[in-house]
């Protein structure tokens, strides 16, 4: 694979129709889209969906060259990938979807824009950067948001059984009682950031994933939170949000 500065900076963002970048990845020789990303066509025959895709494959070819293999390599075979997905809007039905790809000294940085419905995404635009830049241009994608008020809320948290809490029942029930209170508000946001090594053979979680949530409140902020033995939501400016996701990617490429 060539990640040399030649071959990533002869274009540096692309953009594609949700049936061009499914074709593009079907190339590299994937059936499964880097998740979050969804795409569901819209042709309503078998005959229909054979000329989008002809129509799509064209303009593929038309379009290819080794910077976009180079890319696509990169995200094909990642040494640490990042997965976010989220929702915000009045109603939360508009849809963060973000993948983005670390390979030596470059990174490659995918988002879908919002279709339709929220099962389903619209155009994919695909861009090169430096690794180190990567993550930070992640988070100018996620919906803006000031850091919470609070400056951490945390309780004991207990395995979960269906049908009870996952906060514990312990001798005070106070701090969980105050957490519980907590995470009822209203929200303007919410998501789940997922830190992994290498490519994802499918949508199954790896052992030694990093995972955790952003949750933003109306009137308050944002809050990253975290499982675990203790359940706890600690404020998180974009700076924040920004030094967690690196702290876990460079833990990822110092195992590799």
């Amino acid at each position: 694979m060539n990640t040399g500065a030649e071959a990533v900076n002869t274009q540096s963002q692309w953009r594609f129709t949700g049936m061009e970048f499914q074709i593009l990845w079907e190339a590299v020789g994937r059936d499964r889209l880097p998740y979050p990303l969804k795409f569901r066509p819209t042709a309503e025959t078998m005959t229909e969906l054979t000329m989008q895709r002809k129509n799509a494959a064209l303009r593929i070819r038309q379009i290819l060259d080794e910077s976009m293999t180079d890319a696509l390599q990169i995200l094909a075979e990642p040494t640490v990938r990042i997965e976010v997905s989220g929702f915000h809007g009045a109603r939360m039905n508009m849809v963060t979807r973000l993948h983005g790809a670390i390979a030596g000294e470059w990174g490659v940085l995918v988002e879908q824009l919002p279709g339709a419905a929220a099962d389903s995404g619209s155009d994919v635009v695909l861009s090169v950067q430096r690794a180190s830049v990567l993550v930070s241009a992640m988070v100018t994608h996620l919906p803006q948001c000031p850091a919470g008020k609070v400056r951490v809320a945390s309780a004991r948290n207990t395995k979960h059984i269906p049908g009870e809490s996952i906060l514990s029942r312990a001798d005070d029930p106070r701090p969980a009682q105050e957490l519980g209170r907590f995470f009822r508000r209203p929200r303007t946001s919410i998501g789940e950031i997922t830190i992994s090594s290498g490519s994802a053979i499918d949508s199954r979680p790896n052992r030694g994933d990093v995972v955790f949530q952003w949750n933003d409140f109306a009137d308050d902020g944002r809050y990253i939170v975290r499982g675990g033995e203790t359940l706890s939501a600690v404020a998180a400016s974009a700076l924040d949000v920004e030094t967690a996701i690196m702290a876990a990617v460079s833990t990822k490429r110092q195992q590799r």
